[in-house]
């Protein structure tokens, strides 16, 4: 069962309005006997106890600054959200004893590629709107999340000795959805993948490529010229208009273009957290000013229109919760980094595969989070936290003493 509930939260991402959020609870809800034996089964290593520390500490200091203030608990973009990293911790430890099967990861992304693919080529071709998504989920997330999906189906296909024709045009569907979303921000961390890829599966692309016959070759060059010029065609136009918003903020101080309004936000969170660097201003502190800073001529007034996120993971965090909440948040981006990176050159090939999806979730959503307040969308959180839980417990199935890994 918990192999289905990882799978159908990543099929159902960033295709169903609340899929992910049925799919995340019965995670949980299946987690709960093995977090809660008291023996048997796989126990926490060292490792284990770092990640489970990094999810604690960051959930915690969700909690309080929502609580403080005479903020609501949860007084942020969902009500619960402060509270997942938590639950998160809890399946890590259910997930130790009983992890999922491995395939759930793999068949879960490559569905939910696939059909995000399906589902804005159809919206494209009929609509012929610029930038395509899902009706009910912002075209940010959407494209970034259809780039992981993608790109977890492009590992396990290089992986694959037989059958990776369904992966391989999963990871192009991704890549598709991604283009069409028009979401820039994930763009930019498409040459780290493509870096870490050649440096960890370079001798399986060329073993890959060796062994197909001229034909297929030919083929495959054929194809990629024809994907990269159609990225081209969608991306350029959204090039040239990042270059033309920033000459306007530049010169002219324009704040009403998509540009514009984030390094405005960028500016007002650098400044809110110069006044309360170490604490920051709080959750419930925060909504009043910016929209003080607004009525003040301070804060173009569209930035009320993203639920007053700053579009940065790291400003967004600087102006809420100080340089103790920033403290958390790069925890959780190097904890598990760390322990991903530590066994990319295992003897053990299973091992190198997951602990390679876990290094590019975390690269990749820390390059998502450079424009996007990833932490505050539900869906980007809790793709976040399932999917490095996820690799993590499928690349160590078993405890692994540190001084022999």
């Amino acid at each position: 069962m918990s192999a289905f509930a990882l799978a159908g939260f990543l099929a159902g991402l960033v295709t169903l309005p609340l899929g992910y959020a049925v799919f995340a609870a019965l995670i949980v809800v299946l987690a709960l006997p093995g977090a809660l034996l008291p023996r048997g089964g796989a126990r926490l290593c060292p490792e284990d106890r770092w990640l489970l520390l990094a999810l604690l500490l960051f959930g915690l200091h969700l909690v309080l600054d929502a609580s403080r203030g005479g903020a609501p608990v949860g007084h942020q973009t969902a009500s619960t959200l402060p509270w997942w990293p938590l639950a998160a911790a809890l399946v890590l430890v259910g997930w130790r004893r009983f992890p999922p099967a491995g395939v759930a990861l793999w068949w879960g992304a490559a569905f939910g590629a696939l059909a995000a693919c399906g589902i804005v080529l159809v919206r494209w071709l009929a609509l012929g709107v610029d930038r395509v998504h899902v009706p009910g989920i912002n075209a940010i997330p959407f494209g970034n999340l259809s780039l992981v999906l993608g790109v977890l189906s492009l590992v396990w296909a290089l992986r694959l000795s037989q059958m990776p024709l369904l992966f391989a045009a999963a990871a192009l569907a991704g890549l598709v959805a991604s283009l069409l979303s028009g979401t820039r921000g994930g763009w930019v961390t498409l040459p780290v993948v493509a870096l870490v890829l050649l440096l960890c599966q370079g001798e399986e692309i060329r073993r890959l490529w060796s062994a197909r016959p001229l034909r297929t070759r030919l083929l495959a060059v054929a194809g990629v010229v024809l994907v990269a010029a159609f990225a081209v065609w969608q991306a350029l136009p959204r090039a040239v208009a990042l270059v033309e918003d920033l000459r306007g903020y530049l010169h002219q101080g324009v704040t009403r273009t998509s540009v514009g309004l984030r390094l405005d936000m960028w500016h007002a969170a650098w400044a809110l957290f110069l006044q309360k660097p170490l604490l920051g201003w709080g959750e419930g502190a925060m909504m009043p000013e910016l929209r003080r800073l607004i009525a003040a001529g301070e804060l173009n007034e569209q930035a009320r229109y993203f639920g007053f996120q700053l579009h940065s993971d790291v400003l967004d965090t600087l102006a809420r919760r100080g340089f103790l909440g920033l403290i958390t948040l790069l925890l959780m981006y190097a904890v598990p980094l760390a322990g991903f990176v530590r066994r990319l050159k295992c003897a053990d090939v299973d091992v190198r595969v997951f602990a390679l999806a876990g290094t590019l979730v975390v690269l990749m959503f820390a390059g998502f989070g450079l424009t996007q307040s990833q932490f505050r969308d539900e869906r980007s959180f809790a793709a976040y936290l399932v999917l490095v839980v996820a690799c993590w417990v499928l690349m160590r199935p078993k405890p692994i003493d540190p001084v022999k890994s």
